[in-house]
């Protein structure tokens, strides 16, 4: 754990102590407050602590408090992995922002952090179920990933579907036209396999067993 992340835990510690106890949206405002108030690293700890929890208000907020160095140090490195998040929530001013991150940081940061959005969008759909993080693997690996992967988004945009995403389905098939059958039908088990979580189980099984 980095010094930075213990230091906004503790933070978010003393606020949830306190007596009140309050939803995301009152938290987020509350964050809102303490910007308005000049208190930015106040406000930082408060959307970072969102961010995590995929409150999408919140992610915007990280992307350009990282990007100006407002309530944290400058770092043109996270500012580009929450652009990157944030955009894939469809926020269209964090797509026109993308490139202007790009320009900051060196092609070997964007290829570091272009590794890390997927680990975080599976963690999400392993932990919460969450369709909408299918979805948005889909969408990554077919849009914004710097090597585009058309049978992974195949593969996302078909577990996403199975999930209730259906507004994907255009997607995956438009997608599926450009990949072989033999391909699709190993593609159409594997999104099986993740949508039961079978995938994930075998291998945790592995890891024990080898232990």
């Amino acid at each position: 754990m980095t010094f930075l992340i213990l230091i906004v835990l503790i933070c978010f510690f003393n606020f949830v102590q306190s007596d009140q106890i309050m939803n995301d949206e009152e938290f987020y405002n509350k964050g809102v407050e303490f910007y308005d108030e000049g208190l930015f690293e106040d406000s930082f700890t408060v959307f970072f602590n969102l961010s995590e929890k995929g409150y999408e208000d919140a992610i915007f907020n990280l992307s350009n408090m990282y990007f100006e160095g407002i309530g944290t140090v400058q770092n043109y490195e996270q500012s580009l992995k929450y652009t990157w998040l944030c955009a894939l929530n469809g926020n269209k001013r964090c797509i026109k922002k993308i490139d202007i991150v790009k320009d900051k940081v060196s092609d070997k940061l964007i290829e570091s952090v272009s590794e890390v959005i997927p680990e975080i969008l599976e963690k999400n759909f392993i932990e919460f179920n969450n369709p909408k993080s299918a979805f948005k693997l889909g969408y990554w690996h077919e849009n914004f990933s710097p090597v585009v992967d058309l049978e992974k988004s195949y593969l996302w945009y078909s577990v996403s579907v199975i999930g209730g995403i259906y507004k994907a389905m255009k997607l995956r098939d438009r997608v599926g036209e450009t990949i072989d059958n033999e391909k699709i039908n190993e593609l159409q088990k594997e999104a099986q396999q993740i949508h039961t979580k079978d995938k994930y189980f075998k291998k945790n099984e592995m890891t024990e067993e080898n232990i």
